[in-house]
């Protein structure tokens, strides 16, 4: 098997949460609370879940936007310090992200050539002239016209600055793209187009992704793996056909079946489920398994002991479910 890209092992971030008159910590906020994850080279994992599940929060904290509480990382056979080192500084040039809303990450005042030379400028990569002439390039691979180099971000439309965000995250070459939301913010219409050019350029350069959506029906089409987050744990991972076709976690289960089908007759006959009550607070999980305060299927176990995500052979992939097959199948037939 092939050495993963990047390896993560029981990654926390807890935020403190202050409170009294010396602003003392009073509790924690548990954004990513226990993550383990392997991206091989030239994969794409998705990452889906609702607002407010740590999906960000964890794409930060392997970006090095956002510090580790504990755990470990590994990047091409290397560890990671969560502290800063030339290790961590180096990174920079192999992990880069792409944010949902492309305006806000394009500095209005500068150009689009000043934008996305801007990296090689900060790692002092080439002359002046073979800054340039890959600036050229680039603006050419996200099938921009090189000569606007010289136009700012106002003049472009919201997927034309996309490609241009796109442009500046792959000129240091990186190896590993964190995509946050990357077609969230744009029209229906331009989505299609800038999903297939991320599948050209990764298919080109061999990069990996790590996507961020609560979109599925983006992500049944674009990812190799997906993993499912609740409350800063996964609740199911695997291959995205495995997951989509047979889901074992009834969260999964109930994303899923929000998922519009391409055959009407099939859509208006399939079953919604409709989670109750609202996403508690990480500050304040629940006892035992997060999801069990939503679950339609919870049984007394579930709220006292939290399960681990297991693998299952019968489906091929993982699942954090004390009714995931086979012991879910005897109970749903009892």
């Amino acid at each position: 098997m092939t050495a993963p890209l990047l390896s993560v092992r029981d990654l926390r971030v807890h935020f403190p949460i202050r409170g009294g008159f010396l602003g003392r910590p009073v509790g924690w906020l548990k954004a990513v609370d226990g993550i383990d994850l392997d991206i091989a080279p030239g994969e794409s994992l998705a990452l889906v879940g609702e607002s407010g599940c740590g999906k960000s929060t964890l794409g930060a904290t392997i970006l090095g936007m956002q510090r580790a509480t504990s755990g470990s990382m590994v990047f091409e056979g290397e560890t990671v310090a969560a502290e800063a080192s030339e290790r961590r500084a180096n990174l920079s040039r192999e992990i880069q992200i792409i944010f949902q809303d492309p305006l806000s990450a394009l500095n209005p005042k500068l150009t689009i050539g000043e934008s996305i030379v801007e990296p090689l400028i900060i790692h002092n990569v080439g002359t002046r002239d073979e800054r340039k002439r890959r600036v050229a390039e680039l603006l050419d691979l996200v099938g921009l016209n090189p000569a606007h180099a010289d136009r700012k971000p106002n003049a472009f439309s919201g997927g034309q600055r996309q490609r241009i965000v796109i442009a500046r995250a792959i000129a240091l070459q990186p190896k590993l793209l964190i995509l946050d939301e990357p077609v969230s913010a744009l029209d229906v219409s331009i989505r299609s187009q800038i999903l297939n050019l991320l599948l050209e350029l990764q298919q080109r350069f061999s990069l990996s992704y790590l996507f961020i959506s609560h979109d599925l029906s983006v992500v049944r089409h674009f990812a190799d793996r997906v993993a499912v987050m609740y409350l800063g744990r996964f609740a199911e991972t695997g291959a995205t056909a495995d997951v989509f076709a047979r889901p074992v976690h009834p969260y999964t289960e109930a994303l899923l079946s929000a998922v519009p089908l391409p055959d009407p007759r099939a859509q208006r006959h399939r079953k919604r489920i409709i989670l109750q009550g609202d996403l508690p607070s990480p500050a304040n999980p629940p006892d035992g398994c997060r999801f069990s305060t939503r679950c339609p299927i919870v049984q007394p176990l579930c709220r006292a002991i939290s399960p681990e995500l297991q693998p299952l052979q019968e489906t091929g992939h993982s699942a954090a479910c004390h009714l995931s097959a086979p012991s879910r199948l005897e109970h749903e037939h009892s």
